[in-house]
């Protein structure tokens, strides 16, 4: 098989559009394109992902008091009593 690696950088608008010349010795074709993220990047976004998940799980097993489950009751009653739709509003 075949090889030919040509490092990129992703625009903040995720479009990219490739127009290469490979060299003339490889071989016409079917062939597979493949974009794979820079390793270290991965390691961040996995880094910082666990951390929120960790976070959340310690949100989750905090106790409510009292008077926090009576707020929440009293909001969702709100929410029920006065819904709203938040693409009505305009920019």
């Amino acid at each position: 098989m075949r090889v030919h690696k040509l490092n990129v950088t992703i625009p903040n608008d995720h479009q990219l559009e490739i127009a290469v010349r490979l060299p003339e010795d490889f071989p016409p074709g079917p062939a597979e394109v493949i974009v794979q993220a820079d390793p270290s990047t991965e390691r961040t976004l996995d880094g910082s992902r666990k951390a929120a998940l960790a976070l959340v799980d310690e949100l989750r097993s905090l106790q409510r008091t009292e008077e926090e489950e009576n707020l929440l009751d009293e909001f969702a009653d709100f929410q029920r009593e006065h819904p709203f739709r938040l693409t009505s509003l305009t920019e």
